[in-house]
């Protein structure tokens, strides 16, 4: 160990390790520290999902909620138990975390609905069109924590699948946002997304030099649109066609259109691979916990395909490998 490691806290070592690609050495540690430290144990439920134990994972993740580093602040009520009858009875659907987190969770709303129950949902209002299209009632977020929505239980998104007693192989990768119906052009169109929220605690391990994505993917004689807004729009290459995105009806329209999204981990990402559109996402070394799972796919997803970096601070490799995928890509398309 070296003389800076000494005066390091072990889980920041731990930390260290796993962003470096060294996840094993971070378990180990992690472990070492014994269960009655919350971090620790934290910071072991990705590592349970990384062997795929996912409710042994949420056992270590739901944790954070008392360390404040996961989900929200509970509301008063009861959660339904899966084996409690709950037909008739009034469910309010908790969404919780950033953009991309209530997009991913949505899909457990349908499992309450399904056992007879009206559920609620409850989300920022930006997401709330998009949600409602589903059939749902809507609330924001705010409403229901200051007692705006009535409820009989309600559920904490985040840990929703840990509420349903789920397992990797209960989670559906289908579909479960509608796509709209929406015109396409006769090209095969790519919508692109370089970068995420700069608020996020984890944007500086996610984010890649865009031009690296640029000379991967363009060239070709397709349609390409932007799908960034915001923070780095002012990116986009002159070959990136810039579209409407105004809100979320005008964005799920638009990734509609696409053929394929190429995205690093983004809310972008979790609409079209809920949508059920091609997604290529660009992940790091040490992945939000729904990449957990060493793979190129993901149970969460039957249309996402991940390009993982193989080495902290080095994207080289990933994005030639989406080169190459790219390519097969318009092989098979033209055959």
């Amino acid at each position: 160990m070296s003389a800076l490691e000494k005066e390091l806290h072990p889980l920041d070592i731990a930390l260290n390790y796993c962003i470096n690609g060294k996840p094993d050495l971070s378990e180990e540690i992690l472990r070492a520290q014994g269960p009655d430290d919350p971090r620790a144990r934290f910071n072991l439920g990705w590592h349970d999902m990384r062997h795929g134990e996912l409710k042994k994972g949420f056992d270590g993740m739901n944790i954070g909620r008392y360390i404040e580093v996961f989900g929200s602040k509970p509301i008063p009520g009861p959660i339904p138990r899966p084996e409690e009858d709950i037909a008739g009875k009034t469910v309010l659907f908790r969404s919780e975390g950033g953009y991309g987190d209530e997009i991913i969770n949505f899909r457990f709303a349908k499992y309450y609905k399904e056992r007879g129950a009206v559920v609620t949902v409850a989300c920022q209002p930006s997401l709330a069109s998009l949600f409602a299209r589903e059939g749902y009632s809507v609330v924001t977020n705010k409403a229901a924590e200051q007692g705006g929505a009535f409820y009989n239980y309600w559920v904490p998104a985040m840990s929703a699948a840990y509420c349903l007693d789920m397992e990797y192989e209960d989670l559906s990768g289908a579909p479960y946002i509608t796509k709209p119906e929406v015109e396409k052009g006769s090209k095969f169109r790519i919508g692109l997304k370089w970068s995420g929220n700069p608020q996020f605690e984890h944007e500086q391990h996610r984010t890649f030099p865009t031009q690296l994505m640029f000379d991967a993917v363009g060239g070709h004689d397709v349609e390409y649109v932007s799908l960034q807004r915001d923070e780095g729009k002012e990116q986009r290459p002159e070959w990136a066609q810039e579209v409407c995105l105004d809100d979320w009806t005008d964005t799920a329209a638009e990734i509609a259109k696409c053929d394929l999204v190429i995205s690093s981990c983004t809310s972008i990402a979790h609409c079209a691979a809920a949508m059920g559109v091609k997604t290529w996402i660009i992940t790091p070394v040490m992945p939000y916990y729904l990449w957990a799972m060493p793979g190129d796919t993901s149970p969460w997803y039957d249309s996402v395909k991940l390009f993982r970096q193989e080495k902290y601070g080095e994207w080289d490799a990933s994005f030639a490998k989406l080169k190459i995928e790219l390519a097969k890509e318009f092989e098979n398309a033209n055959n």
